[in-house]
């Protein structure tokens, strides 16, 4: 028994507007041309992009994270009010699947795009360490990915076999759905196990979504470049997910009701406490926001001062603060006021679907924010090099993929909803059109009820120091005697440097040595902290001796000479040291510093002697072969049990789920008892 409004639903499987015809025009139009932008891009190289290999990510990681993050309200929305047992959710639970899914397809090739040369993606496979935050990336997207499909796939089975039999309908679509409803037949066998393939998918998909987007962060996080190096990036990507997820959700939500006509699906209940969920995140994310800026803020100073400098008043600012008052203060508001105002209750829908419009847009400039100003701001400044590499503007090519990415995903969504419903027929099927044996109703929806700068103007004061000239004193008639600097370098021994090491270790560290290397021998690679053989060898020690004499040879005693080592980045001051009788200053340097580098040694002069320099070229040892240091639990050129284990554990649970709920369940007991029923 089909209703009216089914009726209606599956026209619009058949029905087709010249305006459809259009947009898929236009969309087409749009992916062939970033196709052809990337085309480009392989024939030419990244140099055709923005990105240099100062700021080596740009728009295609922005995109990644965007993706990836929208994707999981989706599913993860779907899921929670599935397992509480929500009834006003299945109208809504097939195009919020939808969405994730397509997100995700979109997302992961990204990292692809981003690549110069996308063949070095099976590095990943052929050299992949499990310590790489990268590894785990590949490896949770694809577990998530497959539960996503299979979460999508698995209700729409009785929708496929009724579909199978409606004549209206063409061949090919009949034979389609056919083999896609896997011999479903609505046995009240099949429908018990149905429900419970179901319910294990949404209970296994809750913690899978939460751990894809914290793994995503990982990326960021797990390094140590200012604005990145926060423990709080976890929860802050997950919510930031759901935050923009949800938004994606009720904005598709609107575009469906409108363009489908769903009316009688897509009420205003929905929208209502979709939008009480949005602004429960968006204030959720509000905080995650002031937390995260305002720790660093507070302060002002070290590594993320100059990060913060230009994000908050520099070339940054203006974007900053557009994003957070377009994306989350401006939707907030808007929210509150038709959500809490019982005078703007008319507005519900378009301002609801307004406020998640900003707030996806917002949404992905706050990735581009996340992404470019942190690269652009290195721990060392670049000193006489293009502004160009240190600045990034995407270039005609970006733009084009970015487009394009967006297409494709309208694309595969709007060609979905003429494929299949985009609301499940059987969870939304008024009672008495349900057969017996079926166990889902559709009752009323029912309301939740309530679910639970200032711009700082720095000032840069100059102080310039005045040279006292001493113009009415007289000049003495005798000019300052020359002077002459000469250095000498020496490599300390290392047993003297160890010796010395060991007489200055305490007790209880030898103890604990010796406790930790017993454990290292028993848990082999599994170490416990015990210190690497980089950290054990002490660093290289040389001796400097500089001697100052005047111009007949003599030693010029008790002055001031300084040490200087000059690198690529500019000049490491050593200090300075006082001369003796001998006119000699001698200076000691320990560090792990490799290869040669010249020492500069330079006296200043006073009023009886000149100033001079001398420079001399130091070799601190050879450079070690490149390698990772072995001292980590987490980090070791090894792949350490400590972090292989649990990734392989969680994810591999996750891929025996599959094969249970869908190999066992779905595949294999469904399709018997199909054949048990029909046996011809």
């Amino acid at each position: 028994m089909i209703s009216k409004r089914e009726e209606h639903l599956l026209s619009t499987l058949t029905e087709t507007s010249g305006r459809f015809y259009r947009w898929i025009a236009l969309l087409l139009a749009i992916v062939l041309w970033g196709l052809y932008a990337y085309v480009h891009q392989l024939r030419h190289g990244l140099v055709v992009t923005g990105m240099r290999d100062e700021v080596s990510w740009g728009l295609y990681i922005t995109n990644f994270v965007f993706f990836i993050g929208i994707s999981h309200a989706g599913t993860l929305i779907s899921a929670i009010l599935r397992v509480t047992h929500t009834e006003w959710r299945r109208p809504i639970t097939r195009l919020a699947e939808a969405i994730t899914v397509f997100a995700l397809c979109i997302g992961g090739p990204m990292v692809i795009i981003d690549l110069g040369r996308p063949e070095r993606m099976l590095n990943l496979f052929r050299y992949g360490r499990i310590q790489s935050p990268i590894l785990w990336d590949v490896l949770s997207v694809s577990t998530y990915l497959t539960g996503c499909i299979l979460y999508l796939y698995i209700p729409m089975i009785p929708d496929f076999a009724m579909l199978a039999e409606r004549s209206s309908l063409g061949a090919w679509r009949r034979r389609l759905y056919k083999k896609l409803s896997l011999g479903w037949t609505g046995s009240p066998q099949q429908w018990t196990l149905l429900e419970r393939s179901i319910s294990v998918m949404a209970v296994v998909i809750i913690p899978l979504a939460i751990s894809v987007h914290t793994v995503v962060s990982w990326i960021f996080a797990m390094t140590l470049r200012p604005g990145w190096n926060s423990s709080i990036f976890g929860p802050y990507f997950v919510v930031g997910a759901i935050y923009s997820g949800a938004a994606a959700v009720i904005f598709s939500m609107y575009v469906l009701r409108r363009v489908l006509r769903l009316q009688d699906y897509l009420q205003p209940v929905h929208f209502r406490n979709l939008g009480l969920l949005l602004l429960s995140f968006a204030l959720l994310y509000l905080y995650f926001n002031i937390n995260e800026y305002l720790t660093m803020g507070y302060k002002f100073e070290g590594i993320e001062k100059e990060y913060l400098t230009r994000l908050f008043f520099g070339d940054y600012a203006p974007m900053f603060w557009t994003v957070q008052a377009v994306g989350v203060f401006i939707p907030a508001l808007l929210l509150m006021a038709v959500l809490g105002l019982g005078r703007h209750q008319s507005f519900t829908i378009p301002g609801v679907a307004l406020a998640s419009f900003l707030a996806i847009v917002g949404a992905w400039a706050k990735r581009y924010l996340i992404v470019v100003p942190t690269l652009s701001s290195p721990f060392l400044p670049g000193q006489r090099i293009p502004w160009e590499w240190t600045h990034y503007r995407p270039t005609w090519v970006e733009w084009s993929v970015t487009a394009a990415a967006v297409a494709v995903f309208l694309l595969i969504y709007a060609l979905f909803s003429k494929l299949f419903p985009m609301v499940s027929i059987w969870e939304t099927r008024d009672p008495d059109a349900v057969p017996v044996e079926a166990e889902a109703a559709a009752p009323a929806p029912r309301g939740w009820g309530a679910i639970s700068s200032i711009p700082i103007i720095l000032i840069t004061l100059t102080l310039a120091g005045a040279s006292l000239a001493h113009a009415g004193e007289t000049r003495k008639p005798r000019k300052p005697a020359p002077t002459a600097l000469s250095l000498e370098w020496q490599a300390l021994p290392a047993d003297k440097l160890a010796a010395a090491s060991a007489e200055e270790e305490p007790p209880d560290a030898i103890t604990a040595g010796r406790v930790q290397h017993s454990l290292s021998q028993l848990f082999g690679q599994l170490h416990f902290g015990s210190k690497n053989a980089e950290e054990q060898k002490p660093p290289s020690a040389i001796a400097l001796k500089a001697t100052l004499k005047d111009e007949r040879g003599a030693p010029v005693a008790m002055q001031p000479v300084s040490f200087s080592l000059r690198t690529s980045f500019g000049l490491v001051q050593y200090g300075s040291r006082p001369t003796n009788e001998e006119g000699k200053a001698e200076l000691v340097v320990r560090e792990r510093r490799y290869g040669r580098y010249p020492v500069l040694v330079a006296y200043g002069g006073d009023e009886a002697f000149g100033g001079t320099r001398a420079e001399i070229s130091v070799d601190f040892g050879l450079r070690p072969a490149p390698g990772l240091p072995t001292a980590g639990v987490l980090i070791a050129p090894y792949a350490t049990a400590a972090i292989g284990l649990p990734f392989v554990i969680f994810y591999g649970i996750m891929w025996v789920v599959y094969l249970y709920a869908f190999g066992y369940l779905i595949l294999w007991r469904v399709r018997r008892a199909g054949r048990e029923k029909h046996p011809n």
